[in-house]
């Protein structure tokens, strides 16, 4: 629409409008205090990481985290021959009571 064809109700009301929605002001050290914050974070998260990082590569601690994993899955790995070998002693008994048992 051309500010040509609008009626003078039409512009009072865009000018009513325009004044309904100010644009505020923002506080004085608004873009510092935001930049202070997001370098905050930045140290923060580096300071975790490299913490974290520290902690895991030292060679004491990473000996025994391998010792651990060593030691779980030697652990894991006995439990399930265990299960395995019982059931197949069960097999062997059962075939050597019944042999057409293996049959089935």
């Amino acid at each position: 629409m051309n500010e040509e064809m609008m009626q003078p109700i039409d512009a009072k009301l865009r000018e009513l409008l325009q004044a309904a929605r100010p644009e505020p002001a923002l506080p004085p050290g608004f873009q510092s205090n935001v930049w202070r914050r997001i370098e905050k974070g930045e140290q923060a998260s580096g300071w975790i990481l490299e913490r974290l990082a520290g902690w895991v590569l030292t060679p004491r601690l990473a000996t025994a985290g391998l010792a651990a994993v060593v030691l779980l899955a030697a652990g894991a790995g006995a439990m399930r021959g265990m299960r395995t070998g019982e059931q197949d002693a069960r097999d062997r008994y059962v075939a050597s009571v019944d042999p057409s048992y293996l049959q089935r």
